[in-house]
């Protein structure tokens, strides 16, 4: 492909390997005559030439290359094709890597955003964790107090039953001790009654026969 390009630019096909360029038939020679006046025409056509293209325009046309040079030209074109063909896959690879590591990127960003906002959250549950603990161990504490104050309380109502009972079986007591003496008293009367009423009877008995007597 690279050679083509070459052969249109330069301007010439490839000859084959045994063809051979037939030599150009060679002019008739000039007479002496003809060899003077084409001399003549030859000189003033050089004058008129240079006059309107100077001498030094004709060392700008390059040479024509030769065909080591062509081959030369034609090794170091295929030799680029070379590396070009290599270093293509190699851009590609390249590129796509690019656009891999750009992927990435964007990923690793979300990723990022993600543990973020992970983080943020986590420390919002740490810090309601605390509070938890906090208000746990003041409950604690309030429920230890109320629970010692129930015990002492229970404790004051047991010894205000236990002296309720005593007072209760001491107020039985006494009144029981002070029927039997009210009973005891009453039997005590009774007897003084039934002593005096005899008493008296045995008095009137005595008067009585003492004025039987006297009669």
């Amino acid at each position: 492909m690279v050679t083509g390009k070459v052969k249109m630019v330069l301007g010439f096909q490839k000859l084959p390997a045994h063809s051979k360029q037939d030599p150009p038939p060679k002019p008739p020679l000039p007479s002496p005559s003809s060899a003077k006046m084409s001399a003549h025409q030859k000189a003033a056509f050089s004058q008129s030439f240079g006059v309107y293209f100077p001498r030094s325009s004709a060392q700008v046309q390059p040479k024509p290359p030769d065909v080591t040079e062509l081959l030369c030209l034609v090794e170091d074109l295929w030799e680029r094709e070379s590396c070009l063909k290599t270093e293509l896959p190699k851009h590609k690879l390249l590129k796509e890597s690019v656009a891999i590591v750009l992927v990435l990127e964007n990923e690793i960003s979300n990723r990022e955003a993600k543990l973020e906002r992970a983080s943020r959250r986590i420390e919002g549950l740490e810090a309601e964790n605390e509070r938890l603990r906090t208000e746990m161990e003041e409950m604690k504490v309030k429920t230890e107090g109320e629970r010692r104050g129930s015990e002492e309380n229970v404790k004051i109502m047991e010894a205000e039953i236990a002296e309720l009972k005593k007072t209760t079986v001491d107020c039985g007591r006494a009144e029981i001790s002070a029927e039997s003496d009210e009973l005891s008293s009453s039997q005590r009367f009774q007897g003084l009654m039934e002593v005096s009423g005899r008493s008296n009877l045995i008095k009137n008995l005595k008067k009585g026969q003492g004025r039987f007597d006297e009669q």
